[in-house]
């Protein structure tokens, strides 16, 4: 549950919650109604009672009742209402012509009474009934106890309670569908400003957007906010940085430029031409440690730049500073082709392996670039001497110093590797279509 989205999590919630409410709803309800046909039905069989002995007479010392009652269920075997007059004994002194569909009379030793319903089966049917004792007071004086019975057929009351199941199972589920898709559509609207979020933080991430703009919630305002101040907090770090760097390249070039002028004045000399090697050295390492801090200095939010642009730039930059050896150098980028990171960094891996394609070109250097399965190809080529498969190892070895690459690939190479690194891709080494080498760069987008 722990990968749910909130709106799977709110729905799952309140579904539960529906279930378990809807279920007790059901419940009490059945056992209302329940509970209301017994009263119901205890009262009609009350009523029943009292219109029997309402209509009871004596004729020769005996009670009598009519053939044909007014109730005309009591005159239709089968209708499910029964009743009887018995005596004290038990013996039988009237019976409805409903009853004729039983063979046997009730048991007096039940507790019948008005105030309960009296669960009791007779032959295979299972009844309620109803009953009241009351003294008759004869013609001669004499008083005579007799029984009045009142049954129903339970059948009729747990059809009457599987019908109102049925109906309220029906408005039920009914309702609980409604319930649902008013949920769903409240669920959408109360989660807009939550996916309006998000999406404008996949735009960041992707590069197409700089901030969270926009106004949202209470609830929100807080996150959106952070997030923004992160991203700003980000970028100023990002430029201090840089900036620092600067500065310190600047303060080491001065010193080293004194140093160089120093060991110049000492003539032609083997300790001369050591010295001057050994600060030359210290010069690229300082230059390599430097744009190795800038571009593995991580980056939490995607920037996107176009490659085009930037292409062209360092294609203009190689033909002015290479003018002397009369390259061609050509360059081919598909339309719409982005660079998943800073403008820095993508010239930074076209411009050295591009320099590097120059020092060892004889006359054409072609740089390709296109998207394919959603990474970035960078493809850059020369129709120089290439480079053998046994050092192509050699050079691609990430854990190379500086001072024990390969040789002729210099410290541009090394760049290339860290800003390939950061960027999650890989470079291989090929033989090039125009006779030399070929630097295919993969970067995920």
């Amino acid at each position: 549950m722990q990968s749910w989205s909130l709106k799977k999590r709110m729905t799952v919630v309140s579904s539960v919650i529906l279930v378990v409410a809807f279920s007790l709803i059901y419940f009490i309800a059945k056992s209302a109604y329940t509970a209301a046909s017994k009263s119901r039905l205890q009262e009609s069989l009350v009523a029943q009672i009292y219109a029997l002995m309402a209509v009871a007479d004596e004729q020769d010392g005996q009670i009598t009742l009519p053939e044909i009652m007014r109730n005309d269920r009591l005159n239709h075997v089968n209708s499910g209402l029964v009743a009887y007059v018995l005596e004290a004994d038990g013996d039988l002194v009237w019976r409805s012509r409903s009853s004729d569909l039983f063979s046997i009379l009730p048991d007096i030793s039940q507790d019948y009474s008005l105030t309960e319903l009296t669960v009791w089966r007779i032959e295979s049917y299972r009844m309620f009934w109803i009953g009241d004792t009351i003294i008759w007071e004869h013609e001669d004086g004499t008083e005579s106890e007799y029984l009045f019975l009142i049954g129903e057929k339970r059948t009729l009351l747990t059809a009457a309670v599987r019908e109102f199941k049925r109906e309220i199972m029906y408005w039920l589920f009914l309702t609980a569908f409604i319930l649902i898709v008013v949920l769903g559509f409240a669920l959408n609207i109360s989660l807009l400003p939550l996916r309006n979020a998000q999406r404008q933080i996949e735009l960041i991430s992707r590069g197409d957007a700089e901030r969270v703009e926009g106004e949202f919630p209470a609830e929100l305002a807080p996150l959106t906010s952070s997030i923004n101040r992160f991203i700003e907090s980000e970028i100023n770090q990002k430029k201090r940085y840089r900036d620092t760097l600067g500065n310190l390249a600047h303060s080491l070039k001065t010193p080293l430029a004194v140093v160089k002028s120093e060991i110049h004045q000492l003539g032609e000399s083997a300790k001369q031409v050591e010295l001057q090697k050994q600060i030359e050295r210290i010069d690229d390492i300082v230059k390599y440690q430097l744009n190795r801090s800038v571009v593995t200095a991580g980056q939490t939010m995607k920037r996107k730049s176009l490659v085009e642009p930037e292409v062209k730039k360092i294609v203009d930059a190689l033909n002015k500073v290479h003018m002397s050896k009369g390259l061609e150098i050509t360059y081919e980028v598909a339309e719409d082709c982005y660079f998943p990171g800073e403008q820095g960094d993508l010239m930074e891996l076209v411009g050295n392996l591009a320099d590097n394609a120059c020092k060892w070109a004889n006359k054409k250097i072609n740089i390709q670039v296109k998207h394919s399965n959603q990474n970035l190809i960078i493809a850059v080529e020369d129709d120089g001497t290439g480079i053998p498969e046994e050092k192509r190892a050699l050079i691609l070895d990430r854990g190379k110093r500086l001072d024990q690459q390969a040789e002729g690939q210099g410290l541009g190479l090394s760049i290339v590797m860290d800003i390939i690194k950061t960027y999650q891709g890989q470079i291989r080494i090929l033989e090039s279509q125009l006779g030399g080498a070929e630097f295919e760069l993969t970067i995920p987008v």
